[in-house]
């Protein structure tokens, strides 16, 4: 005679994350649907019931990435075979870059770095990621919108590796200079990066000479790499970057 099956429908039970589960739904044997009193109210299906009173069942909706970052619940995997995917890491970099102060630390000119609400929750950012991700292609949130600060899907796009170099600055190296300028002994000289290679511009006597100089160099060279890869960035990137003004105070 088969034995008798419990109703657990009421039980609670604490949870690894520190939250409290709620049994909401039990087919009678050992497979159940809990309820999480977080502030969403967190539904998760079909768990064994030992895995409820061990308390080993996670809030997929928990900020446990970084004080920000969660899983969220929809058809997007974080990990496979306990491994992050490359979704999943790229992920991981951006809540690092906006909320890790040891990052910071190293890489200050991501202080004041955030991400957009939205994002937060995993599937939102990987449903974004695989519409728009090519292979070996970075993210990038600096040439949509010049200055920002924020990632969103408004904000990113996805750019090769030699679109994203030409955009990384080197606050540390150049001081209070300005970008493109360095001082070289009582004159000040302009360089600009062309195919991977810092190409000298001259010297001149003022930092504001050199810059107006490197400021015509990078210019130009913005737009060149631009037309090589219009066929394949999307039009927005492409007006973007022909668009682009390099400013002093870059």
């Amino acid at each position: 005679m088969a034995g008798k099956r419990i109703n657990r429908v009421g039980e609670k039970y604490p949870n690894n994350q520190g939250y409290k589960m709620e049994i909401i739904k039990c087919d009678g044997t050992s497979c159940c649907t809990v309820k999480f009193n977080d502030i969403k109210n967190t539904v998760v299906e079909c768990i064994q019931f030992i895995h409820i009173r061990e308390g080993n069942v996670r809030n997929p909706n928990h900020p446990s990435r970084y004080g920000v970052g969660y899983e969220g619940q929809g058809s997007f995997t974080y990990n496979v075979d306990r491994k992050e995917t490359k979704c999943s890491k790229t992920f991981s970099s951006m809540l690092e870059r906006c909320h890790s102060e040891k990052y910071q630390i190293e890489k200050p000119s991501y202080i004041g770095c955030s991400i957009n609400n939205e994002w937060h929750n995993f599937q939102n950012f990987a449903e974004w990621y695989y519409k728009n991700y090519k292979k070996n292609w970075k993210i990038d949130k600096d040439i949509l919108v010049k200055g920002n600060k924020i990632y969103s899907p408004k904000t990113c796009c996805f750019v090769p590796n030699e679109i994203n170099c030409l955009f990384t600055k080197s606050n540390r190296s150049r001081g209070s200079l300005p970008i493109g300028v360095s001082r070289k002994g009582k004159k000040f000289e302009a360089k600009v990066r062309i195919n991977n290679i810092q190409v000298p511009l001259g010297l001149f006597y003022t930092p504001e000479e050199a810059f107006n100089v490197y400021k015509i160099a990078k210019e130009k060279e913005i737009k060149r790499i631009a037309d090589k890869w219009k066929d394949q960035i999307e039009p927005k990137v492409y007006n973007a970057m022909y668009n682009w003004v390099v400013e002093i105070t870059d």
